[in-house]
């Protein structure tokens, strides 16, 4: 990479991106691939880190995110989300007397509320990661073009998800009713807010990917088509595959030993590409298997390349 952004693209497109998978299946390197692809084409972007382990921060070689967006690249910037934080001051916010602020923070009440109260912890995140999508005063663009959230695992991300819905019911009136209906119109606007699901060549991976796009499907959002990490290239075609089974059964060699393993690998990763089709009914993004230890920039922008041939929404 020569570090020159290169020339902008279409018109801006304003739009939250939920990237959201099983544990361990590179949702996190998936978010930060699409989110340096992006701003290397001319987008503005934020990444979001919503997990504690920093593995968001550490493919852009920094120990950890700040708590306010910073940049991380041209045009691309990175924050951590810090739940407890967002929290206090939402109702430091609501309240406005300084006293009252701390003498309900320090109280074991106002945690035993928040973490039994249905939705107030997500609906405080959602309303914090709105506000870098919506446009500004008298028209101006929003301060990025596309938000990307390295979401939790599929069931945290679907509570995440539901709560608008669920404290529209909870709470009809008022003025927390008017934000919480900005928030599932928000969600709902398929120009605006969309979801990505990420699986590996895993039975039990791509069964939660079904169970997920089940149940996103029922809350009317937006799905991109899903994206498959750590598929392995096809090297071999039938006749090399059936050639190399017959060497195996003749001899006991390592390197027939690899290029068969290759071949499994390769089976189940199309018989999971068909499973996923199937059920969207559009062609799912493969991603290929990286070998060597570490991500680094080269193989990220790489990645990214792949996704935005496979997104023809965010390479418009």
């Amino acid at each position: 990479m020569n570090g020159r952004r290169e020339r902008p693209y279409g018109a801006p497109v304003q739009r939250l991106l939920f990237v959201t998978g099983k544990g361990g299946v590179g949702k996190t390197t998936v978010a930060a691939a699409l989110a340096l692809r992006l701003a290397q084409r001319g987008r503005r972007v934020l990444v979001v880190e919503m997990a504690a382990d920093a593995s968001l921060a550490g493919l852009f070689g920094r120990a950890a995110l700040p708590t306010a967006p910073a940049s991380l690249s041209s045009g691309l910037d990175g924050v951590r989300v810090e739940t407890r934080s967002l929290v206090e001051s939402y109702f430091r916010r609501l309240l406005r007397v300084p006293f009252l602020s701390r003498r309900l923070f320090a109280s074991g009440t106002f945690h035993a509320v928040t973490a039994a109260a249905p939705g107030v912890t997500e609906f405080v995140v959602l309303e914090h990661l709105a506000q870098w999508t919506a446009p500004g005063w008298f028209g101006r663009r929003a301060l990025y073009d596309c938000v990307i959230v390295d979401g939790p695992s599929s069931g945290h991300a679907l509570q995440l998800l539901r709560t608008p819905r669920q404290l529209a019911a909870l709470v009809p009136r008022g003025p927390l009713s008017s934000a919480v209906g900005r928030l599932a119109a928000l969600l709902g606007d398929r120009d605006h807010t969309a979801v990505m699901l990420v699986a590996i060549p895993d039975e039990m991976a791509v069964s939660e990917t079904l169970e997920t796009r089940a149940a996103l499907d029922a809350l009317n959002l937006r799905l991109t088509r899903p994206v498959l990490n750590r598929v392995w290239p096809r090297r071999f075609d039938a006749a090399d595959a059936q050639a190399i089974g017959t060497l195996r059964a003749r001899a006991d060699h390592p390197m027939l030993a690899a290029a068969g393993l290759e071949i499994g690998f390769r089976r189940e990763a199309e018989r999971h590409l068909g499973r996923l089709r199937r059920a969207f009914g559009s062609t799912p993004v493969p991603l290929r298997e990286i070998c060597h230890a570490g991500i680094d920039t080269s193989a990220l922008t790489d990645l990214g390349r792949t996704l935005l041939r496979g997104l023809p929404e965010y390479a418009a």
